[in-house]
């Protein structure tokens, strides 16, 4: 299982999060870099992929309503996606507030 590891004190800005998870996701060149190209690129991986969302709520402070819309994405991405499983974090390493969706 590949194991990807998102940190969301590097996404402060709508790009930044793009930029970010471009990188972290190995997303395709014509990545839209907005909610519904992600939502398409979660839906074609096809290996089994963990994806740990770190400082989730750092992220949705930074980014407000658009941080929630993103944790959203990634949410329905991995109900959706068999290949995918989701697991979000408050800090970088504690499972208190862990919520793990499969």
């Amino acid at each position: 299982m590949r194991t990807i590891i998102i940190d969301g004190q590097k996404m402060t800005s709508r790009e930044n999060a793009h930029i970010h998870l471009a990188e972290r996701l190995s997303l395709p060149d014509y990545y839209g870099r907005n909610l519904d190209a992600l939502h398409d690129c979660l839906g074609d991986i096809s290996e089994k992929t963990h994806l740990i969302i770190q400082y989730c709520s750092e992220m949705e402070i930074a980014l407000g309503a658009y941080g929630s819309a993103l944790l959203k994405v990634f949410m329905l991405s991995a109900e959706e996606n068999d290949f995918l499983t989701l697991s979000l974090y408050e800090d970088s390493e504690s499972s208190e507030g862990d919520l793990t969706v499969h």
